[in-house]
């Protein structure tokens, strides 16, 4: 896999999950008949999963944001480092 294909996989791995917390959040409001309060605190927190996912899209449009871009580096850096034995 390519460096571009590789960071694909990692972006589209975070934004499925939260587009399945999302889901999932909507999905237990409508099959259960919940009290207002449980309801309100789950569509909340789909809506907060939302704006995540708004704001890593739009970053995602825009270009690799600053963190995603340390955070590879720091993937890459830490595979390329030799292992060590417990002794060294």
């Amino acid at each position: 896999m390519t460096d571009d294909h590789q960071l694909n996989a990692v972006l589209a791995h975070s934004l499925l999950g939260t587009v399945a917390a999302i889901k999932g959040a909507i999905e237990t409001v409508l099959a259960h008949q919940l009290d207002t309060s449980t309801q309100n605190s789950l569509l909340m927190m789909a809506r907060r999963r939302l704006d995540f996912l708004r704001e890593q899209l739009r970053d995602l449009a825009l270009g690799l944001p600053d963190e995603v871009l340390t955070f590879l580096d720091d993937l890459r850096n830490d595979r390329a480092l030799p292992e060590t034995s417990p002794s060294d």
